[in-house]
């Protein structure tokens, strides 16, 4: 099924830009969204930008052009192309930060250095405590905005809140049933 839709002019695309971005764009800019968003109504591009929220300052021709291409296909009934859940950013990120861990170890087996494998096991969760995430140093926090105060470990460095977890996780994963206590 086709649908015939409005070609935008350039008036229509600079009102568009100012209207969503704030920002009265110079002739390049708006020929690079006309070219971007040929073959897309205003009325779906208006509806793509308001999608994005705030963001939409920060957004480019292809992301609008994506969710106008979405929305019609909900409109259409038409399953989306599946697309794989990590980003191609996240996926380099993540060799980048594996490959500075093995950069980290190789320094510390050339010193001598013992390196404590619970520092490794807290940083590979987010921290309950400091809301630090995965892979990164909890922060010097140690009383969060309920006043619950809570030190960092001298040893691994981290919260001990966030060992907890990561080795609660690593239980989970690993199909060991926690035990409970009782006092």
């Amino acid at each position: 099924m086709s649908t015939l839709h409005a070609v935008m002019s350039r008036s229509d695309v600079r009102g568009l830009l100012i209207r969503h971005t704030g920002v009265h764009a110079s002739e390049d800019v708006v020929s690079a969204w006309e070219s971007g968003l040929a073959g897309y109504s205003l009325a779906e591009c208006h509806r793509a930008f308001a999608a994005f929220g705030p963001a939409a300052r920060r957004a480019t021709p292809s992301e609008i052009a994506g969710r106008c291409d979405a929305a019609r296909d909900r409109a259409t009934g038409e399953p989306a192309p599946v697309q794989s859940a990590a980003s191609p950013r996240a996926s380099t990120r993540d060799y980048y930060r594996q490959a500075g861990m093995l950069g980290i170890r190789a320094v510390y087996a050339a010193m001598g250095w013992k390196r404590n494998p619970d520092h490794d096991l807290a940083r590979s969760v987010a921290c309950p405590f400091c809301k630090a995430r995965a892979w990164a140093v909890c922060g010097p926090l140690s009383r969060n905005r309920a006043g619950v105060r809570e030190m960092r470990d001298p040893v691994h460095r981290m919260h001990p809140s966030r060992l907890r977890r990561a080795q609660a996780e690593l239980k989970r994963a690993n199909g060991t049933p926690e035990q409970e206590t009782t006092r």
